[in-house]
């Protein structure tokens, strides 16, 4: 045997890289045994039973590795997107959606390290493809498709932080911050806002999610109808 090879004669460590026997694969199934809210990098490497610069080899710092392991939780927090090939675009719309909120609500603490960028989008490439194809089916232009895809993505990302905070604060904010603003004045300037806080309505129940996506359909399919009325 080499060596390099050989476990250290101090510590139980063994070196760095592919030699210390270890992959992304297995550092991130270590970090997702151990609490992401105080992971170090030398907390995986103590995991894995390895010297910290084996998990460096392959993650560079602790934000990466916090990244990848929200990427691999939000990959696995639901099961596969398929839209139905006879689905209607907005059938399809509310599939893109909830199973895009879910996976970010599935991310939980971690949702934070999660990107709009590359790495996250890809695992939504299919569904986005079926629901460009069926708009332009439908009758919408390019630019009336891409934007509404973001308004969509967008709807989702508020939607789950507000379901994360009020899972990790157990507190609704929206009504308590407009009982404190409307406290002590005039009650006939804000009777409205007074009386309709004081019915309890939870906006950061599902919902609330379910309720956004059709007025996000409905406000597609008028500005749709209005585009093809314009054309006329």
């Amino acid at each position: 045997m080499n060596v390099t090879e050989r476990t250290p004669a101090t510590g139980g460590r063994r070196g760095r890289g592919r030699r210390a026997g270890i992959d992304l694969e297995r550092i991130i199934e270590a970090a997702r045994s151990l609490d992401s809210g105080t992971l170090t990098m030398q907390a995986v490497a103590d995991k894995l039973g390895v010297d910290r610069k084996a998990v460096n080899h392959h993650v560079s710092d602790r934000e990466s590795l916090l990244k990848l392991l929200a990427l691999d939780t939000f990959a696995k927090g639901s099961p596969g997107v398929e839209i139905p090939a006879d689905a209607s675009w907005q059938e399809a719309c509310r599939i893109y959606a909830t199973a895009f909120t879910d996976r970010l609500i599935a991310a939980d603490a971690l949702a934070e390290h999660l990107m709009p960028d590359d790495s996250l989008y890809a695992q939504f490439v299919e569904p986005a493809e079926a629901i460009a194809k069926r708009m332009t089916e439908a009758g919408f232009d390019d630019e009336g498709t891409v934007r509404c895809l973001a308004l969509l993505t967008n709807l989702c990302w508020a939607y789950a932080r507000d379901a994360l905070y009020v899972a990790h604060s157990g507190e609704r904010l929206r009504p308590r911050l407009t009982r404190e603003t409307v406290s002590g004045r005039d009650p006939q300037a804000f009777e409205h806002l007074a009386r309709i806080v004081e019915r309890g309505v939870d906006t950061y129940d599902r919902n609330q999610l379910d309720l956004s996506i059709e007025i996000f359909l409905r406000g597609a399919e008028s500005v749709l109808l209005r585009g093809e009325s314009d054309a006329r």
